[in-house]
């Protein structure tokens, strides 16, 4: 399982585009919630994601 990470400069520009006055939970949510966007998109960019039939062929494996 790879870890979720976001560049530093990412991170910038958020901070950047935020209110003078954030609360560091609201913060911490929008840094996590990016890099778990970007991360998926990379996914589907490599092809590492399942197709919906697959996805049934596996959950019926499960049964």
């Amino acid at each position: 399982m790879r870890t979720l990470s976001i560049e530093k400069v990412k991170i910038q520009e958020m901070l950047n585009n935020s209110p003078d006055n954030i609360e560091i939970e609201d913060f911490i949510d929008q840094i996590i919630i990016t890099a778990k966007v970007e991360k998926a998109l990379d996914q589907l960019a490599n092809g590492d994601f399942l197709t919906s039939e697959q996805l049934d062929e596996e959950i019926n494996k499960w049964q």
